[in-house]
């Protein structure tokens, strides 16, 4: 085939949602797609539009990592909702584009033309990945926990460390590999360190919290202890815990 040769009988105009494609037919209907999907199976998974407040987050996550990667010469890249890797190391394809996800340098680099420029080559995964949900029932967190257990954390992926972000709901999970075991922890709303796979990246909540509180700016809190004024909760309680409590 071609390579600007459409696959024969594929009606881009009537997709079937049910229907299993060929990789050749998945790259093709990728071209012309408007509405973002994820493949699995040779079956396309539509995903639906997000509302603008949740792409502010993604892009002040993928902004405070991309500052991080240039200022600490990391040289990787960081990649947001639209690139997309295949978690699945043998066939068939697992296409997954989560939020936001980081690729080292040395990865980067290693890539092909094939790999750069096409869903095919052989399969190649970021180290870090975050999820930017609003968790309005179980359903939604069981459905992402299975997605950073079963496909991001899969056996033979280079992923690392994941990050679950709720902004609205102010909560945060974070998934590391521990041997062969997948270790979630619910965390404080607070300051995301990059630990030992972004080493001296700290995701900055509070810019986060303003995103989402967009009435902060008319609300003041008073520090209990020494009276001073601040627009955020959270900025507040960043204040106490390292100006007032002292640690023994």
């Amino acid at each position: 085939m071609s390579k600007n040769k459409e696959p024969e009988n594929l009606d881009l105009n009537k997709l079937n949602l049910a229907h299993t494609y060929t990789p050749e037919e998945l790259e093709q209907i990728n071209k012309y797609l408007k509405v973002r999907t994820n493949f699995e199976n040779g079956r396309l998974i539509s995903l639906p539009q997000t509302p603008i407040a949740h792409e502010a987050v993604v892009h002040e996550i993928a902004r405070q990592l991309g500052n991080w990667n240039i200022d600490t010469c990391q040289n990787g890249v960081v990649t947001t909702s639209q690139g997309a890797f295949n978690f699945s190391t043998t066939a068939p394809k697992k296409i997954r584009a989560p939020h936001v996800a980081f690729i080292s340098a040395d990865t980067y680099n290693s890539l092909n033309a094939k790999q750069l420029w096409t869903l095919h080559g052989r399969p190649f995964t970021p180290i870090f990945v975050a999820e930017v949900v609003n968790s309005t029932s179980d359903q939604i967190l069981n459905e992402v926990d299975n997605r950073f257990k079963n496909d991001y954390f899969a056996m033979g992926t280079s992923v690392e460390l994941g990050w679950l972000i709720d902004a609205k709901n102010s909560m945060i999970c974070t998934y590391k590999k521990n041997n062969n075991e997948i270790i979630r922890n619910n965390c404080k709303w607070e300051d995301l360190d990059g630990g030992d796979t972004l080493p001296g990246f700290t995701l900055n909540i509070s810019i986060i919290e303003k995103i989402v509180s967009r009435d902060c700016d008319e609300i003041e809190d008073k520090c209990p202890y020494c009276g001073s004024h601040f627009a955020q909760v959270f900025a507040m309680l960043k204040h106490i815990a390292s100006v007032h409590i002292v640690v023994k």
